[in-house]
């Protein structure tokens, strides 16, 4: 697993805005975590987890998941019905502006507990400011309709507080991540009364 952990390392050289490989890192540590619980096959969550942005449609516009991901994965020893789980996974990934039902397996659903852990709280909060051009303006807070206005880079930053982040903690999958993303909700909460009171506008 070493190699592989490697050969993946160097795959996300190039990710950026919150998606480099030290978000791949805490993923991965939340999700084994979560798998103390879950007791499933440690060995999948872990190559999931490593693997769970590498498709992501927004940094790579690969065409064929499976052939690409077969290639990744050959030296694994991984059975076929394994492959095909991790497969289906991955094409299903991903929050996409909250317009998809993600169908997971339960490995899927605990990598995908352990990504929505790292998208809120404090971690979630400096992951959030790096993305956009307007922290916010005098407009205020309207549902994006489209993904097109979910990720237009024009929309204001703090919308995507009542976008994404506020909604997560209702749409973990496992018990362990509910619990450990309600601690992370609250002081996302605190964190947006603090910003009100500072720069004296009620926006949201």
């Amino acid at each position: 697993m070493s190699e592989f952990y490697e050969k993946v390392k160097l795959k996300y050289e190039n990710y950026s805005k919150g998606h480099d490989f030290t978000h791949i890192e805490r993923v991965l540590e939340n999700a084994l975590k979560i798998n103390q619980v879950e007791q499933e096959s440690n060995k999948l969550v872990t190559i999931l987890a490593l693997v769970h942005d590498l498709y992501d449609e927004k940094f790579n516009n690969t065409v064929n998941i499976e052939l690409e991901f077969r290639e990744l994965i050959k030296d694994l020893n991984l059975k076929e019905e394994e492959i095909e789980t991790l497969i289906l996974d991955l094409q299903n990934f991903g929050f996409k502006g909250g317009f998809n039902q993600p169908q997971l397996s339960k490995i899927g659903q605990i990598v995908s507990d352990a990504d929505r852990l790292d998208a809120i709280g404090a971690i979630g909060i400096a992951r959030t400011m790096m993305y956009g051009s307007v922290l916010y303006n005098k407009q205020k807070y309207q549902e994006a309709k489209t993904i097109q206005e979910y990720r237009d880079s024009q929309r204001p930053i703090l919308f995507h507080f009542y976008d994404k982040l506020l909604k997560i903690k209702d749409l973990m999958f496992t018990e362990t991540g509910k619990k450990l993303a309600q601690e992370r909700h609250d002081f996302m909460i605190q964190y947006l009364q603090q910003l009100k009171s500072e720069i004296g506008d009620d926006l949201f």
